[in-house]
């Protein structure tokens, strides 16, 4: 159900989208729905946002749990709907769990700890990955500064599973997966450390750091990073189209 409940701020949302989608309904009466119901207001103000698509604005409701669940009340009770409606409370129930145990965790003084030491290893790694990028250079790389976000990716993508794009996945880490990642760090930095000192070809260099991330990999299988604070305008632009031409 990718998409279907986010987060923005400590808020849980779902949008007018993502229902009309489930529901397998029109966008264009779902959103006549929900303006023909004052009720929905009672329990929180509306939100509402334009999104451009095919050079006009539509817009896009964000609702509540409960502004969510009134709406669907309001729809006639198909097959659909319903397992919709159950599939709808499974994913703001555990993206509530997921808010209250990031807060947790956050306060939480030996996450903290940890954190801070991942932020020391991250910087070694980061003093390493700028030295390989003008060892690069050197060797004729155009294109030799993507290697700061490129070994990042590496990282990320070989040891979790991302369901979005995060402003900073280690922010919303566990404690082992912030292990793994420092574990990572230093894999990176002694790779690269070692392919240079052994005057190999940048490329080979990177390939020798994916190598040591792929045996990391293999050792701790991936796990899920939780799908928070998802760059919803983006999301809402495209899903917008999908469902309208559908």
């Amino acid at each position: 159900m990718q998409g279907l409940v986010f987060v923005e701020g400590n808020e849980v949302f779902t949008t007018s989208i993502e229902i009309a989608k489930g529901v397998n309904h029109s966008h264009t009466s779902v959103l006549r729905l929900i303006q023909n119901s004052m009720d929905l207001e009672i329990f929180n103000t509306l939100k509402v946002k334009k999104v451009a698509t095919k050079g006009r604005p539509s817009d896009v409701y964000y609702l509540t749990e409960e502004q969510a669940t009134l709406l669907i009340a309001l729809m006639r009770n198909t097959p659909v709907v319903r397992v919709f409606k159950n599939n709808l409370v499974r994913e703001f129930y555990k993206q509530r769990r997921m808010i209250e145990s990031l807060a947790s965790q956050r306060n939480n003084a030996e996450w903290l700890n940890n954190r801070q030491e991942t932020k020391v290893v991250r910087q070694e790694c980061t003093d390493v990955i700028q030295e390989f990028v003008a060892y690069a250079k050197e060797q004729g790389s155009k294109s030799a500064d993507h290697y700061y976000s490129n070994l990042s990716r590496m990282e990320l993508s070989g040891l979790f599973i991302l369901e979005k794009k995060y402003p900073n996945a280690r922010d919303v880490m566990s404690m082992r997966q912030l292990n793994l990642i420092e574990m990572a760090d230093e894999a990176v930095a002694v790779s690269l450390r070692d392919s240079m000192d052994a005057g190999l070809p940048y490329k080979e260099c990177y390939q020798q750091a994916k190598i040591r991330i792929e045996l990391l990999a293999k050792i701790i299988p991936r796990s899920p990073l939780p799908a928070l604070l998802r760059d919803s305008k983006a999301t809402c632009e495209l899903d917008l189209k999908e469902v309208e031409e559908s």
